[in-house]
Order: C-alpha cells, then sequence, then structure tokens
C-alpha cells in the first residue's frame, strides 16, 4: 500500500462529500507520522516506518499559516465550509493543542465566522486534562 504524508501545516482546500470545502491543519511533524495507533490501513504507514525527529509545528507558526491561507481564499473569495484538524497522526498529541483549538477559533471568528471546526481524532488523549 502506498502511503502519503502531508508536507505543510495547512493544506487545501480539499472538496470533501461529508465536509464541503475543508481546510485542513496538520499539527504533527511535517516529514513524519505521530499517533496512538498504528492501524494497517492508514494512509499516512505504519508508525515505525514514520517515526521522526523532527519537530511538530509551534502554536505560532500554525496561527501563522492558517491566518495566511484564510486571507488567500478570502481574496479569491473561497470560503471554507470546515476547518479540518487532521494530518500525520493523531491532532490532540500537540502539546499546545488546547490553544491551537483557541487561536483556530480566533482567526476563525474574524476571517470566516460561518466555517465549523472539526477534529478527526482517534480521542485517545480525551483523558488528559490539558
Amino acid at each position: 500500500m502506498s502511503t502519503f504524508l502531508f508536507d505543510q501545516i495547512v493544506y487545501g482546500p480539499v472538496k470533501s462529500r461529508r465536509l464541503g470545502i475543508s481546510l485542513g491543519i496538520n499539527l504533527s511533524p511535517l516529514k513524519g507520522k505521530r499517533c496512538t495507533f498504528n492501524c494497517i490501513y492508514c494512509e499516512c504507514g505504519l508508525n515505525e516506518e514514520r517515526r521522526t525527529k523532527t519537530p511538530a509545528p509551534s502554536r505560532e507558526e500554525v496561527k501563522q499559516a492558517l491566518t495566511k491561507k484564510l486571507t488567500e481564499m478570502q481574496t479569491e473569495e473561497v470560503h471554507p465550509d470546515v476547518i479540518t484538524f487532521s494530518g500525520n497522526g493523531e491532532p490532540t498529541m500537540h502539546p499546545d493543542f488546547p490553544g491551537i483549538i483557541d487561536d483556530t477559533l480566533e482567526i476563525r471568528n474574524q476571517l470566516c465566522p460561518e466555517a465549523k471546526v472539526a477534529v478527526l481524532s482517534n480521542s485517545t488523549m480525551l483523558h488528559k486534562e490539558d
């Protein structure tokens, strides 16, 4: 099976039957995979094949990339239906995940208030307080 890794923090927009026009946010390292599961069917490959020492993007890098992309989309008159946290693994593993969600909601409210925010997650990190 061929595998695929996202090489950008913010990618898309992607047209989705389920979500409409979706703008993706990848909180995993751009050159590897970070996930709590090791699913044989994962498009990113198996964990041992895709482990990396490359750090995940910082909260500030995510904020800047999202602002830039949504501003570009606004200029092009393309309006996302949803901003989706997905990418190269489990987004909730990012150490600044709660803050990144806060930043995303703030940026969304300024630039595309109609867009929803979705998190594609296996939910294994929900037990964590922070």
